[in-house]
């Protein structure tokens, strides 16, 4: 099932294989967040239907990705994705086994003589003048627009094709879950820091109704200034507001669980995949497509990667093949390091 199955609603209702595999999927996220969820009010029913949801919306997007590709120093001098991601097939291999997990996944198995990687990237556009052929003639100072990638990760692995896609569907699901429950211990983080300013408000009210016990009396001034003890009263009603709308005491576990379900009964809202089309002259110059010279068009895939405490993170990724073969000795890699600090 593609992303448009799911938008349009086909959904795999009343299928028991489905169901199980729900049932299977919130066990393990109430694991891994908060066990304690277990004990929240009809935990299963309320949130087994928002699992099914995450987890069809993490498969649609999965089969809507692009096939792998072999990402190797063989196949990079004739695969357009590769020559725009990667500079020369040594880069390739460069980044690829400077991949610690990719690493540790040969070690695990020894007999594999390839891996299944997602492997993804930070795009860069930059705008730039350069030179460029303008009706026959080259002028200098032109606007272009440049593309690069950086910052490559090639950490979830796999033994197959099909072993990858079942991982990241499951990371899918997970991220959401995740998110749920962030969202939730923000709002209880929130809490805790309306109520120690309640309790100043209350302390700033209690002095200023006590003025008139003091000393002020004796200097002929007003007991309260009105004008403070007005502004006070209005920020602790608007405080008191704000309290009553978040969880406290038994309330927590409900309340997580309730953030949990919203996320995963709504996962196109945390997490998407889009695509973005370029194309691309060998310098990784973008070109109009109504440009004679040779360029290359590229159908990236980008997802929105959520981040705690920070801005979402668009990453460009790919899944690709990557050959046993190509590995770099670590010695290699420690010399790179030398002459990089020399």
């Amino acid at each position: 099932m593609g992303i448009l199955d799911w938008i349009r609603g086909k959904r795999s209702a009343g299928d028991p294989k489905a169901e199980a595999g729900a049932a299977e999927a919130l066990e393990r996220i109430i694991q891994l967040t908060n066990p304690r969820l277990r004990f929240a009010r009809r935990y299963r029913p309320r949130l087994l239907p928002a699992v099914q949801t995450a987890i069809e919306y993490a498969r649609s997007l999965v089969a809507d990705t692009a096939p792998e590709r072999e990402a190797s120093t063989a196949t990079w001098p004739s695969d357009i994705y590769l020559r725009a991601y990667f500079a020369t097939a040594e880069d390739l291999a460069r980044a690829f086994s400077r991949s610690t997990d990719l690493r540790a996944w040969f070690d695990r198995n020894p007999a594999a003589q390839a891996v299944s990687v997602v492997l993804s990237m930070l795009m860069v556009e930059r705008k730039v003048l350069g030179a460029a052929l303008v009706k026959g003639e080259l002028q200098r100072d032109v606007p272009q627009t440049t593309v690069s990638f950086t910052d490559y990760r090639a950490r979830i692995c796999g033994a197959s094709q099909t072993d990858l896609r079942h991982d990241i569907e499951r990371r899918i699901v997970d991220q959401l879950a995740l998110i749920g429950i962030g969202i939730a211990t923000h709002d209880q983080s929130r809490r805790e820091m309306l109520e120690q300013e309640r309790a100043l408000l209350r302390a700033r009210l209690r002095m200023l109704e006590s003025q008139g016990a003091g000393l002020t009396a004796l200097a002929g001034k007003e007991a309260v200034d009105a004008s403070q003890y007005a502004r006070l009263h209005t920020e602790l009603a608007i405080n008191e507001q704000a309290l009553k709308v978040l969880a406290t005491g038994s309330e927590v576990l409900d309340f997580q669980l309730e953030r949990m379900r919203e996320v995963l009964a709504s996962p196109h809202v945390h997490f998407s995949v889009a695509g973005k089309r370029l194309r691309l002259n060998r310098m990784n110059v973008v070109v109009d497509e109504t440009d004679p010279q040779p360029a290359d068009t590229l159908e990236l895939q980008v997802a929105r990667v959520p981040l705690p405490d920070a801005p979402a993170e668009l990453r460009t990724f790919s899944f690709v093949r990557f050959p046993r073969s190509d590995l770099l000795a670590r010695g290699a890699l420690l010399d790179d390091a030398a002459r990089m600090l020399g």
